[in-house]
Parts: C-alpha cells; sequence; structure tokens
C-alpha cells in the first residue's frame, strides 16, 4: 500500500471529498488528485497539515499495512490444453493467519 491509497483510506474514512483536503490545505484538486493517485510526490510541508486534517500521526500516511491476507490467482494454458488454477495467499503475521482461518471457518463450518 502507498502513501497515495493511505490518503484515500483515510480521507474516506473521514467522509471528507477530495476537494475538501484540497481546499484544507491551499492546493489545486487536480495537485491532491495527482498525491492520491501517485504520480505525484507530496511537498514536505503538506504532510503535517495532512495527518492533521486526517486525523492521524505522520506516520500514518506512510504505513504499509501489514495483516493484509493477499490473493493472486493464476490460470494458465498448458500445450496440452488442461487449465492450470492456483491461489497465492500471501499470510504477512500471525494476525492474518487468524483471520483467514476464521474466514474458512465461517464459510465452510468447521471447528
Amino acid at each position: 500500500m502507498n502513501v497515495g491509497d493511505n490518503l484515500r483510506i483515510l480521507r474516506n474514512k473521514n467522509n471528507v471529498s477530495q476537494q475538501d483536503v484540497a481546499d484544507y490545505l491551499g492546493v489545486d484538486r487536480k495537485t491532491y488528485i495527482s498525491w492520491e493517485a501517485g504520480s505525484a510526490d507530496i511537498k514536505s510541508s503538506y504532510i503535517p497539515k495532512l495527518a492533521e486534517f486526517l486525523h492521524v500521526e505522520i506516520n500514518d500516511l506512510f504505513k504499509n499495512k501489514s495483516g493484509d491476507i493477499v490473493i493472486n490467482q493464476h490460470n494458465s494454458d498448458n500445450k496440452d490444453n488442461s487449465i492450470n488454477n492456483g491461489i497465492v495467499l500471501l499470510l504477512t503475521d500471525k494476525e492474518a493467519v487468524n483471520e483467514l482461518v476464521n474466514v474458512i471457518k465461517d464459510k465452510f463450518g468447521g471447528k
């Protein structure tokens, strides 16, 4: 997860628009949009103001959220016309494993 993703998530969590954030910072909405999109870097002078407006600590803007369950599915056709289907689960910590176990238990039953 990058800074732009964090900005979008935090902005949505606070129920504010891109224009609201841009107005608070005194920047053009297109500038703010480029930060969320990751196509432009945020000037360091805006970082404390962003954190304040979004009610988080500065380091929360830069966190790469761990504990996510990342699922990648790969399907490929082989020369013999068979299909390989696979799913790769990247569980980054024990909490993620426990979350997956709970989801499986809820979905399929079990102890």
